[in-house]
């Protein structure tokens, strides 16, 4: 494995313990009735799900592309394609479909709408997702660690 590819792992890796977690569902927080302790303890579940999916795909990622040396705009669009928007979405419709805890729905909602703009970043410009994740991913991760989410707050 060539060093820039290991500086683009570190970098990826980075960018997906920082991830954040939140999401959309055709059902919303208001349909369903959750305390704060189940869902903090469900929130993180997803979050740690979405983690090791990520590792995994990011993986087959490496694995698949082991001849690059220098990646370029290319590598990082397929990268963040393929290993960390597509399951960064899919934890924010898990998210979505536990509903918000009873008086907690705008904080919630707050920080599933940051994550959804960091997904939005991250699909608009894929080297900020890598180079910079903190300003992608920063403020999903800040609010769900001020909510008392461990692994989604740890990103």
């Amino acid at each position: 494995m060539g060093k820039q590819l290991i500086v683009l792992f570190a970098l990826l890796a980075m960018a997906l313990t920082i991830g954040g977690c939140g999401g959309r569902s055709d059902q919303s927080s208001a349909d369903v009735t959750i305390s704060k302790t189940a869902f903090v303890k469900k929130a993180d579940a997803v979050c740690a799900k979405g983690n090791k999916r990520m590792e995994v795909v990011f993986a087959r990622f490496l694995k698949a592309h082991k001849d690059i040396r220098r990646p370029d705009d290319a590598v990082f669009e397929k990268l963040v394609g393929t290993a960390l928007v597509p399951n960064i979405k899919r934890e924010i419709r898990e998210l979505r479909a536990l509903g918000a805890p009873a008086d907690d729905e705008d904080r919630v909602d707050d920080m599933i709408t940051a994550l959804e703009e960091g997904v939005e970043t991250a699909e608009g410009n894929p080297q900020a997702a890598v180079k910079n994740s903190e300003a992608v991913y920063g403020i999903s991760s800040r609010l769900a660690k001020e909510y008392g989410l461990e692994v989604c707050g740890s990103r």
